[in-house]
């Protein structure tokens, strides 16, 4: 078990993409909180970008009205 807080791991994550680290670089055993949360931290940016995208294209279509 990790000592980090989950903030940190996610924080860890976050760093290793923007690093180019693979997602398999996840230092955690697989199947534990801390896996999970270092992927989710990971991950995240993919999903603020989708949420930006949607709501800009929303936004735009509104705006052509």
């Amino acid at each position: 078990m990790s000592t980090r807080s989950p903030t940190a791991i996610s924080d860890e994550g976050r760093h290793a993409r923007d690093r180019g680290d693979p997602i398999t670089a996840n230092p955690y055993p697989e199947n534990s909180d801390a896996h999970a949360t270092w992927e989710r931290g990971y991950r995240i940016p993919d999903r603020e970008g989708q949420e930006q995208a949607a709501g800009s294209a929303i936004d735009g279509a509104d705006q052509g009205s």
